[in-house]
């Protein structure tokens, strides 16, 4: 019998309420009811210990949707988490993994290495309350990790997503075991036409409105043909399925964990600007 990796691991290196707050945050921002009532009761049997606290959860987007459960874990003793590593049908159950990092915390996710070695989640995320360390940014880049700043406030620039809304869109990037897709019955032509037009529209006027700022982090229209050329060169008029779809987003997001907040922002505008040209909008 196979393993379904539809698993969400969460875990920290402070004994405390944040990995529970944390949920609760994902839960809100994704407008999916809480299960107050039998996580209560799991906390009054472990004395308030999250250790162990297993939350269904289900992911809705407009394309798919997919039932994952939300595992809870705070361990401080490397023994315990090289333990976790040499149990397959754990590790390989779990396709994302979430550290919330609290102040002192890189020695402690260093520690996870192992794990994630037999894991090989498709997401690898930090989650920092605390600032982050240039030492802790530089190791997240090196092994693969999206940074959360969960303090981070929007800049303005379109369709930026920052904190708990930059997770969700993270976790609905992956390609769960199990997902359903939703009919096309559900999902217009032109109601998708519609929303990236509405999108690029706005990406659009924010360009003119700063065409004169030196600091512009948007994209040059040569980087948007760039862009468009490595999107759409290939194709030969046929359109893509939604595997591709997933597959380049899957692809793009790997990419950008390795560049700057401020890269990646406008390696999001690129791949915007780059449909608007493909469609002629």
């Amino acid at each position: 019998m196979s393993i379904v990796r539809n698993k969400i691991f969460i875990t920290s290196n402070k004994q405390d309420t944040s990995s529970l707050q944390f949920v609760k945050d994902l839960f809100k921002q994704s407008k999916t009811p809480f299960p107050e009532k039998p996580v209560e009761e799991r906390l009054k049997e472990t004395n308030g210990d999250v250790t162990g606290v297993c939350i269904p959860y289900k992911l809705d987007t407009k394309y798919y949707t997919a039932n994952v459960d939300i595992w809870l874990d705070e361990i401080e003793k490397q023994e315990t988490m090289m333990a976790y590593s040499e149990n397959e049908e754990v590790a390989k159950s779990i396709d994302a993994f979430v550290f919330i990092y609290h102040k002192d915390g890189l020695k402690s996710i260093k520690w996870w290495l192992p794990f994630l070695e037999a894991s090989e989640p498709g997401i690898r995320m930090c989650i920092g309350y605390d600032q982050a360390t240039e030492e802790m940014n530089d190791w997240c880049l090196s092994n693969g990790f999206d940074y959360v700043d969960m303090n981070e406030e929007k800049t303005g620039t379109p369709m930026d997503k920052v904190g708990i809304e930059l997770v969700l869109d993270i976790l609905q990037t992956n390609m769960w075991d199990g997902m359903v897709r939703k009919s096309n019955n559900n999902i217009t032509e032109e109601e998708e036409e519609l929303d990236l037009i509405r999108e690029i529209q706005e990406l659009q006027l924010h360009k003119e409105e700063k065409d004169d700022d030196d600091e512009l982090d948007l994209p040059s229209q040569s980087e948007i043909n760039e862009m468009r050329e490595k999107l759409f060169g290939s194709l030969d008029g046929e359109e893509d399925d939604l595997d591709n779809t997933f597959q380049m987003l899957q692809s793009m997001r790997e990419h950008g964990k390795t560049l700057s907040d401020q890269e990646r922002r406008k390696m999001a505008a690129q791949v915007a600007l780059s449909f608007a040209a493909q469609l002629g909008i």
